[in-house]
């Protein structure tokens, strides 16, 4: 096939991808509505919205519901093809151009689709991205992979994002490593709830990381998540302690995804190491539930949940515990809570130690990661501070 050939397969290629794309979803012609502000794809949209204040929002689906073809759009998607954009991503410049927006929010902090239309819209309008966990996806990027990275605005964790995606040299131009929106939710929560006090009720969290399949893509790591559970099990036996396993699928019947990941689902996968008396705490979106319990218990364990992190901006003690053979999964850093040797005796010993120490002790051992890791927000909370960036002008 000779190059021209090529290009013109790929040409048609496109072009059938977008016939196909217009055939799955519903074609309106009505001029959508200008906005302020739009919010790029529904997950965690009520994390969003209140972010907007009293400015008017739209919320663009991803990928789209329906496809707005009046004329203008359609000739730019045409002229697209021929610039060999990337479809969608040309779709939602021209829509934008449309609704004319000063700035677009995703809480989709690694969505392709974003990098896409970032990529493309920047000089028109901010677009700014908010993370949502722990970014062990963009750490095994290779360099190739990670050019695709493009953030005109990073609203992240800590210090950490902002040396990694550096170290990636991933295309970010301004960082703000103002802590997890989460958990500025949860203090406020807490606030609200006139419930300051914290009252110990476990001893040791096991935050579930139930991982179907994953031995498919990453051999080992579905034993290393399970033997977090098993050896903090037979250590609360063998010392009287107290131990939760705080659940991650969601059960509030507003989220469609419990329909999908149920908390049956995630029991049966422990079941295999815990066996079936295996019992975990249903986790509860509204209410906070993973947080609340990494908080009411003495040491919380896992593999790579964000929500360790998020503790430690609390003071919550953690231990993060990578009982496989690839260093991908390791703490980003070493000391006290990070463990890479799977031996029992030796993550006994270590969970023994920080249990044993005071509250100054374990503070001074651990404050100087704790800060690299994750801002803690005493000074101002991540929703002061976006609220701040998404209405400055």
């Amino acid at each position: 096939m000779t190059l021209l050939e090529l290009n013109t397969f790929k040409k048609a290629k496109r072009f059938f991808r977008m016939l196909d794309m217009l055939r799955k979803v519903s074609i309106t012609f009505e001029k959508p509505q200008e906005a302020d502000i739009v919010i790029f794809e529904r997950t965690n949209e009520d994390y969003i919205i209140p972010l907007c204040k009293d400015k008017k929002y739209f919320i663009a689906d991803v990928p789209p519901r329906s496809i707005n073809l009046k004329l203008p759009m359609l000739f730019g998607l045409l002229y697209s093809l021929i610039k060999k954009e990337s479809l969608l991503a040309s779709y939602y410049k021209y829509l934008f151009s449309v609704i004319k927006p000063k700035i677009v929010i995703t809480f989709i902090d690694n969505s392709n689709r974003f990098y896409d239309i970032a990529r493309l819209d920047h000089e028109n309008r901010r677009y700014l991205a908010i993370q949502n966990g722990s970014r062990y996806d963009v750490l095994e990027l290779n360099q190739e992979d990670s050019s695709r990275i493009f953030l005109p605005e990073f609203a992240c964790l800590g210090n950490y994002e902002v040396d990694m995606y550096k170290e990636k040299k991933a295309d970010v131009f301004k960082f703000y490593p103002l802590g997890s929106l989460r958990e500025a939710y949860y203090r406020r929560y807490r606030t609200n709830k006139n419930d300051e006090t914290i009252i110990f009720e476990f001893d040791l969290c096991v935050v579930a990381e139930a991982s179907p399949d994953w031995d498919k893509l990453y051999p080992g790591v579905e034993d290393a998540i399970g033997k977090i559970a098993q050896y903090a099990s037979r250590l609360a036996s063998e010392d009287g302690l107290k131990m939760v396993i705080a659940g991650k699928r969601d059960v509030s019947n507003t989220n469609t995804r419990a329909y999908i990941h149920t908390i049956d689902s995630e029991t049966n996968w422990y079941q295999k190491y815990l066996g079936v008396d295996c019992i975990i705490q249903p986790r509860v979106r509204n209410e906070f539930t993973t947080y609340e319990t990494i908080s009411k218990s003495r040491l919380s364990l896992a593999l790579v949940s964000t929500a360790l992190r998020e503790g430690m901006s609390r003071g919550s003690r953690v231990l993060y515990c990578n009982f496989s053979d690839n260093s991908l999964w390791n703490f980003h850093s070493e000391g006290l809570i990070s463990l890479n040797i799977d031996d029992y005796k030796l993550f006994k010993e270590r969970v023994l130690n920080i249990l044993s120490l005071s509250d100054t002790e374990y503070l001074n051992q651990t404050k100087e990661i704790s800060s690299y890791s994750i801002n803690n927000q005493k000074n101002s909370d991540a929703i002061t501070e976006l609220e701040n960036l998404i209405h400055c002008e």
